[in-house]
């Protein structure tokens, strides 16, 4: 552990045990004063003396929760009321002995669950001692059988992290030299027509102008800028945590900020005689991700970090900018057929309806492509990070990260399987990546297409430099020190520009020799549609890459080819042997998309090693919350209409059989586990469930509960994705034959009045006044298109269920007014799954600890709790990319 580390973890020491202190005086001074409380009951002689002693007592107990207005209002008025009605009953033989032994026997509830409160509260900081004790003992495995994971975990870490130094030593010293003239020719190619020439001259004109401004600026560094760089530095992987720390600290004090802008500034005046001035080697060590993949990253100096962040994101953006120009042109980007004048004017004669490609499916996919999908992983701006690499997020808007762009792709790709397949009888899916994209990317290929883009030669001196940077694998300063010759530096702004400037060619290329659009996610590259373009796309795809110099990675390469009749086996020659699976999804050759419980229990046997060696019960229960309440949520997909009911049902039958994996000797109850471990590490026995599952704002664990979510979200899905096309077809039949039925009964003057409005009486055409109805097959040519009925299907298949909450009772609503004054927390601030754990709860907590909450919120030590719930939990998978 850092030294850092072990400050931090000996204030938090420090701040639990004070607040630890002062709990256990509050609870020593009540457990004296109720012990005597209940020796003067005993020793009273009747029902009347002894409710008169709990009355008097109770007024003077000293109470967990004692001081919230609330609660001692609500105390006060049953010690009076009770005390009304004792003295009456000393004159009134009506208020019987069973009456005041019901009062009686409410007074001895009320102390026995004031001790549970202190009891548990005094547990709930033995277990936050334990967690920032840096010598707690680690958890013992799972397994009572004695099954370990086959070899030693750390001698496979030590071995395959050498490997994985010795690959990419291999990798980045060792240029590949492309044939710049190849690329620049492959990629005129593909603007040899008039209108695509003008565009790309013009793009060009507007980077070579850009670069001269940006090199222009006088003072671009100040205090706003920076900060906006700082914040987008501390949320991506670049630098390690000690520099994050040091950034943090700069952030919040003016002065040193504008000293570090003159630097910067000074620096920028200078460009052309930049350099990273590490004659010592800059220091690449392997860093474990959140998802437990290992990537090399680079030690960075973090006054070069600012400058250089600052830089790449002016490019970026302007790049973006110019780049989405390309798929808004028509004429350039290529598509989907509209209609021809003549086909839109027998439309209107034969509908009275004129068809609009504003309300068709073609213009919703386009949209969305260049939304959300088109240059994702460029930064709108200084303090955005665009990171596709993004993990720990989820927020609503899905488009803000990587995680949830993902997801929106999965339920895409999944909704034009099933539209296709209805409408043609027929689909493929390509899915495939690049092997060691940003760490092999040939530095003559890179500069070959800045090049075409119109990037200048003065800029391409600086990125030159940027890229041959002095590197070293030894930890030694100046040991080992060698040029890179090949790659860039990930998870910067850097990569995702000279990334992106790659890609994008990619994507231009796929569109203008297939006239498909690559669906495509940093270097994730995704095909969907006719199996015979896919197949074409693909051929593209693969002399693109061959052009340029690039890999593809085979093992995340694959496809599938559905239809309902015979295959075309020339086809499926073509198209790349694998499967096609997204996180733990995979395309069935059914169409259905299965959960692969291969995977499943393989990342169950790593779980069950890494909770293992966990060193706290809290530890234990970060690692569960981050991977089976997060990790697992997000790889099994999220559900969609699009995935059907029978999606979540699988979801919840996984999640059970995992848990039973786990934990095999206690019946898969993860509690009943957790209950034995606290036992053994803490002699506590007869723990509640709501313990474990309650907010730890409450006093409680914040266990997460995976099945909660889903359930939250049961039966508010179709039950079959395919009855949805199936409705689309048989309105669309019903639509057809009311407009033929519509246009049979028309008169001839209203045929005339028809004809003019489409034709504008044009005579050429007039023989259409003698014509039938047109086909079905004409009706139904255009529908992807000009059909509002199947963009309301495709939506309606897109979505996402909606929550259905737990209804708050009658019979409970008060105990949730009495939190909002105790803990400041009521119902309706409660997430959805703390709704349902509260309520589902609600009644073991009131009875066992005569509130909804464990622990005073005065007591609580929330600035550690915060620290707790911000700790970042990573797979300890041995995995890179």
């Amino acid at each position: 552990m850092s030294a850092q580390s072990s400050f931090l973890s000996q204030t938090l020491q420090a701040i639990t045990t004070t607040k630890m202190r002062e709990q256990d005086k509050r609870r020593r001074l009540y457990e004296a004063h109720k012990s005597g409380i209940l020796e003067t009951a005993r020793a009273s002689p009747n029902e009347k003396a002894r409710l008169s002693v709990f009355l008097n007592g109770f007024k003077q107990l000293s109470t967990s929760n004692k001081g919230i207005w609330y609660v001692d209002a609500d105390r006060e008025s049953l010690v009076k009321n009770v005390t009304r009605y004792l003295e009456q009953s000393y004159r009134d033989p009506s208020v019987s002995t069973n009456i005041l032994g019901r009062f009686e026997s409410n007074f001895r509830e009320k102390l026995e669950q004031e001790s549970q409160r202190f009891e548990f509260a005094d547990l709930y900081y033995r277990l936050l001692s334990e967690w920032t004790d840096t010598h707690s003992e680690p958890i013992a495995s799972l397994r009572k059988d004695g099954d370990d994971l086959s070899g030693s975990f750390e001698h496979v870490q030590r071995y395959n992290l050498q490997d994985l130094k010795d690959k990419f030593s291999n990798v980045v010293f060792t240029p590949l030299e492309t044939d710049e003239v190849e690329i620049d020719t492959y990629l005129h190619s593909l603007f040899e027509d008039d209108h695509a020439s003008s565009l790309l001259e013009e793009t060009r004109t507007r980077v070579k102008n850009f670069g001269n401004s940006f090199k222009a600026r006088t003072t671009p560094f100040n205090n706003v800028v920076l900060k906006q760089c700082i914040q987008a530095l501390l949320t991506n992987d670049l630098l390690n945590d000690d520099a994050k720390m040091t950034l943090s600290e700069f952030s919040t004090h003016n002065v040193v900020l504008d000293e570090i802008a003159d630097v910067l500034n000074l620096r920028f005046s200078d460009l052309d005689n930049w350099s990273w001035e590490a004659d010592e080697g800059m220091y690449y060590e392997p860093r474990r991700q959140a998802n437990g993949k290992f990537r090399i990253m680079m030690d960075q100096d973090i006054l070069q970090a600012l400058f250089l962040h600052y830089i790449a994101v002016g490019w970026c953006t302007e790049l973006k900018d110019a780049f989405r120009r390309f798929p808004t042109d028509s004429r350039f980007w290529q598509g989907v057929p509209s209609m021809t004048a003549e086909e839109k004017s027998r439309c209107h004669y034969f509908t009275n309806r004129i068809p609009s490609s504003t309300s068709g499916l073609v213009r919703e996919r386009m949209d969305s492509f260049r939304e959300t999908f088109l240059l994702s992983s460029l930064p709108n701006s200084l303090r955005d990070t665009s990171d596709p690499y993004g993990e720990d997020k989820d927020p609503e808007d899905e488009k803000s990260t990587g995680l949830g762009i993902r997801q929106l792709l999965l339920r895409q790709i999944a909704t034009d399987v099933i539209i296709r397949r209805s409408l043609k009888g027929d689909v493929a899916v390509v899915q495939s990546d690049l092997q060691w994209y940003a760490t092999g990317l040939p530095h003559s290929t890179l500069f070959a297409v800045l090049r075409f883009w119109g990037v200048s030669e003065d800029w391409i001196s600086f990125f030159r430099k940027f890229a041959e940077a002095p590197l070293r694998l030894n930890p030694t300063p100046g040991e080992d020190v060698r040029i890179r010759k090949r790659g860039i530096p990930i998870t910067d702004a850097f990569e995702k520009l000279f990334g992106e400037c790659v890609l994008f060619s990619m994507d231009v290329a796929v569109n203008r020799l297939s006239d498909m659009t690559l669906i495509r996610f940093h270097d994730d590259l995704w095909l969907s549609g006719d199996p015979a373009q896919c197949a074409n796309a693909w051929e593209i795809i693969k002399g693109f890459v061959k052009v340029l110099g690039l890999d593809i990675n085979a093992s995340k390469t694959g496809s599938i080819y559905l239809t309902n009749d015979l295959k075309d086996h020339g086809i499926a020659a073509e198209l790349p042997d694998g499967p096609v699976c997204m996180g733990m999804l995979q395309l069935s050759d059914s169409g259905d998309w299965t959960i692969d419980q291969k995977q499943v229990s393989a990342h169950i046997r790593q779980l069950e090693k890494q909770l293992g060696q966990t060193t706290s019960i809290i530890s234990w229960i970060q690692t569960w919350n981050a991977c089976i309440g997060k990790f697992f949520q997000n790889t099994f997909g999220k559900p969609a209409n699009c995935f059907g009911q029978a999606h979540v049902d699988a979801i919840l039958e996984t999640h059970a059989t995992m848990q039973r994996a786990l934990f095999p000797s206690h019946d898969g109850s993860v509690t009943d586990y957790l209950r034995e471990q606290i036992q053994h590490r803490f002699g506590v026995a007869e723990i509640p469930d709501s313990f474990f599952f309650l907010p730890e704002e409450f006093g409680g664990l914040g266990l997460q509960n995976p099945f909660i979510p889903f359930f939250l979200l049961k039966d508010q899905l179709l039950w079959d994705p395919l009855e949805r096309m199936l409705d689309f077809h048989k309105a669309e039949e019903k639509s057809f034959k009311e407009a033929a039925e519509a246009y049979a009964a028309l008169s001839d003057a209203d045929r005339e009045r028809h004809f003019r409005r489409a034709f504008d009486g044009s005579p050429k055409h007039r023989a259409i006044l003698t014509e039938d109805f047109f086909t079905f097959e004409e009706y139904t040519a255009y529908r992807e298109k000009y059909s509002p009925a199947l963009l309301t299907a495709y939506t309606d298949l897109m979505r996402k269920p909606s929550i259905q909450n737990i209804h708050l009772t009658n019979e409970i609503k008060p105990w949730f007014d009495e939190l909002q004054y105790s803990h400041h927390v009521g119902w309706n601030a409660l997430s959805d799954e703390n709704k349902w754990i509260m309520h589902l709860y609600a009644g073991e907590l009131k009875g066992r600890f005569g509130a909804l909450s464990i622990v005073d919120r005065n007591l609580l030590p929330s600035g550690v709790m915060k620290m707790l719930k911000g700790k970042k939990v990573t797979w300890n998978q041995i995995l890179w990319e």
